[in-house]
């Protein structure tokens, strides 16, 4: 069967999607939901059997972290998880094509919630995407984990606990923040038990407007642009070099270690536009001259949410005509395969870089608005120090 074909069969399953109303969670069941963040996500309850655990995509690979799991999502379209290109793991598809057995929880197959049942994953169930948009009015789900949340949420789960989502930095899911927030205050507001195992110093922050307003000297971001540019300087040049190596093993058509160095290059690719982004933005506020607000950074990071959104897709897009070229150019060795692989990976290059240069200037405004925080918090501090001493004086 070729890699598509099964897009023409019937849709089937012997894994039933569970409801509020056949074993789905009610009744007071446990579900601990496990991103990929290694400050929290150890803190999970994998030896206490009454939980559920709840993973993305390649983590349950990683059994020496995540020593087991009751069920999976894997949201991503056809094209990314059977890619043999993906840099996470790039044994996924063969693992997702295996039986995982039963859970020792539920005492039910595991499941991997996928946009569609896919006959060829054995283990894979529908994610009953409408009826989880009938929650709320919204039509809000932006990343893994709040398709996770949302889904227990619908499943009637009444103890959740949320780990390894720490949404702040060095982090795929930092982009979709305010969504999560969104599915966090929606599940609280419903009752449900909620245990925010990660990520608490979103929800201990300052109150808007009580503290008054605040601004960063500008020597921090003159500071923070030399960090970032050398950083850059660093990172486009391993850039230069895989594309050196990768143009060498196309020339001696060395066609197993072009298909490794593509991946090389994409991640590259990313590190090195991240930088970018991060640069570009210190240098622009380091040479502002008027006050710089907290909305500001949040506004700026929200745009760049959106765009990041956008580079994506292109990026898989480009990949997966990378990754049929390379095909053609292995099995028929025609120069013509070969050119047009070189103009595509050169597309994906730069698709990588924008893709990585949106997720720098996200993450650094979101840096910012953590110092700017950091900053006022010590700054309240001094002023309720200040008023206390004023006070005691006044009634001495």
């Amino acid at each position: 069967m070729g890699d598509l074909d099964y897009l023409s069969l019937p849709i089937a399953s012997t894994h039933p999607i569970p409801t509020p109303g056949n074993g789905g969670g009610v009744g007071g069941r446990k579900l601990a939901i496990v991103g990929n963040h290694s400050a929290t996500r150890h803190l999970a309850p994998f030896d206490d059997l009454e939980w559920e655990i709840w993973l993305f995509n390649e983590a349950a690979q990683k059994t020496e972290v995540y020593t087991r799991w009751d069920g999976l999502l894997q949201i991503h379209g056809p094209e990314v998880y059977t890619s043999p290109f993906n840099w996470v793991n790039k044994d996924h598809w063969e693992w997702l094509q295996q039986d995982h057995g039963i859970s020792s929880v539920t005492g039910e197959p595991k499941r991997i919630w996928m946009q569609e049942i896919d006959p060829r994953v054995p283990n894979s169930v529908k994610y009953p995407l409408e009826e989880v948009l009938k929650l709320t009015p919204h039509k809000y789900l932006r990343s893994s984990p709040a398709l996770a949340l949302a889904l227990a949420i619908y499943l009637g789960y009444e103890h959740i606990r949320l780990y390894g989502s720490e949404l702040t930095s060095n982090t795929e899911y930092a982009y979709q923040a305010p969504n999560y927030a969104y599915w966090i205050g929606f599940a609280e507001g419903r009752g449900i038990d909620l245990e925010l195992c990660c990520w608490q110093s979103e929800f201990d922050q300052r109150i808007y407007g009580y503290d008054g307003e605040f601004d960063i000297d500008r020597e921090f971001f003159r500071e923070r642009f030399s960090e970032t540019e050398q950083a850059w300087k660093t990172n486009d040049t391993i850039l230069k070099k895989t594309k050196d190596r990768i143009d060498q093993a196309m020339l001696q058509a060395k066609f197993d270690e072009v298909a490794k160095l593509i991946l090389e290059l994409e991640s590259v690719a990313l590190t090195t536009g991240e930088t970018a982004g991060s640069m570009a933005e210190a240098e622009r506020y380091s040479q502002r001259e008027n006050p710089i607000s907290r909305q500001e950074f949040e506004r700026r990071g929200a745009n760049a949410q959106n765009e990041y959104n956008q580079k994506l897709q292109e990026m898989y897009h480009v990949g997966g005509k990378v990754e049929y070229l390379w095909n053609v150019w292995r099995q028929t060795g025609r120069n013509e395969a070969l050119n047009q692989l070189r103009m595509f990976l050169k597309e994906k290059v730069t698709a990588s870089y924008d893709c990585g240069a949106m997720q720098g200037t996200y993450r650094e405004n979101m840096m910012y608005m953590q110092e700017y925080d950091a900053r006022l918090t010590a700054a309240g501090w001094v002023r309720a120090l200040r008023q206390y001493e004023t006070q005691e004086k006044a009634e001495a």
